[in-house]
């Protein structure tokens, strides 16, 4: 009779401790080698000790699970519903070697999970922690107050995509106008060229106002060309010369005869504005020296490009490419192919040190 007593005694000690057995989730999936081949190895899988849903204690521990023909089984306790954060370091060793090592995350779960299902990405957190109930006031953090005051504030007129510029208050609003119109120092914008800084300004792919319809030969640029032989103006992507195609008196063009744009004509002006750069000068629109006459093939610029690259030399208004047209050494340009016709123009334009 003692016996017996004894033995359930013991059957209802083990029942209890089977009863406090924490859930767990299966993890079940194939590995696979970059090559396609199966992974054979061990999976050391170590985790620090936490509470799980059902505040059972789980010890910190390690646990080598081997791999076998890539097939991976192994059953864990959910840590995504844990009581205590927590998160399974997972190392891959293949041949003695770490292979590479993750984080999972176990939900818990009913049917067999993959690994991608609990893999964790770099970065993330997991887990859940007991709510934070202490309020915190700004005044209670030493220079929180002084340090929310300096910074800028967001303004009424604030706007993403859009240039910031502090307004009156010192708050950060997006600047107003065109997108095309340049910004001022002082916050205000408007089209490049305009404002006080008009006297430092490249003009870029003006279209002249005026009617391309075949008759009408005057054009207006928006501001004056300083100097005049700044301006390249361009028909159809075809440079026109000035005083042989157009006349330029200030800001107005003036197209002869023969040159009048047409209705399906596309126009476009570049041209400075009494541009002033340390170090930096500008030619524009020279005439190499050199025997135009279908036999000579080197010409020679009055000064040096510098850079190399600046200079654009033009053949009757179509734009040469160096390397393939011509090669350029210091001031000299030797053609490589034809050779300029007695009947060609000759342009360059480009930048100089000084």
């Amino acid at each position: 009779m003692f016996r017996l007593r004894l033995c359930l005694l013991c059957v209802l000690a083990l029942s209890s401790k089977l009863a406090a057995t924490p859930p767990l989730t299966t993890i079940s999936d194939t590995l696979f080698n970059a090559d396609g081949t199966l992974f054979n190895g061990v999976v050391a899988i170590s985790w620090p000790s936490f509470e799980a849903s059902d505040t059972s204690n789980v010890a910190a521990e390690n646990l080598n699970v081997p791999i076998n023909n890539g097939v991976l089984f192994v059953q864990l306790v959910p840590t995504t519903n844990a009581d205590s954060a927590a998160v399974y370091t997972v190392q891959y060793d293949s041949l003695g070697v770490t292979e590479f090592t993750q984080a999972w995350a176990v939900p818990p779960s009913g049917i067999p999970l993959r690994v991608r299902d609990v893999l964790l990405p770099a970065g993330s957190v997991s887990g859940s922690a007991p709510a934070v109930t202490t309020i915190i006031s700004i005044a209670n953090v030493t220079g929180l107050q002084n340090a929310l005051n300096v910074r800028p504030a967001e303004g009424t007129g604030f706007g993403v995509s859009r240039s910031a510029v502090i307004d009156a208050t010192g708050a950060i609003d997006a600047a107003a106008g065109n997108l095309s119109d340049c910004l001022h120092v002082d916050g205000t914008s408007g089209p490049c060229g305009s404002g006080t800084g008009a006297s430092t300004t490249f003009i870029d792919a003006e279209v002249p106002a005026g009617a391309a319809n075949g008759s009408n030969a005057a054009f207006t640029l928006a501001y004056v060309p300083n100097p005049s032989a700044s301006l390249a103006l361009y028909r159809n992507g075809l440079l026109m010369r000035q005083g042989g195609d157009y006349t330029l008196s200030g800001n107005a063009i003036t197209f002869v005869t023969g040159a009048i744009p047409q209705t399906s004509d596309v126009l476009a002006a570049f041209y400075r504005l009494s541009v002033s750069i340390p170090g930096v000068g500008f030619i524009d629109q020279e005439m190499p020296s050199g025997a135009i006459n279908g036999a000579n093939g080197t010409f020679t610029l009055s000064q040096t490009p510098s850079p190399s690259t600046s200079l654009e030399a033009f053949r009757n208004g179509l734009l040469l490419s160096a390397g393939v047209d011509y090669t350029l050494s210091g001031a000299v340009i030797t053609f490589i192919t034809v050779v300029p016709q007695s009947t060609d123009t000759l342009t360059c334009s480009y930048r100089i040190a000084q």
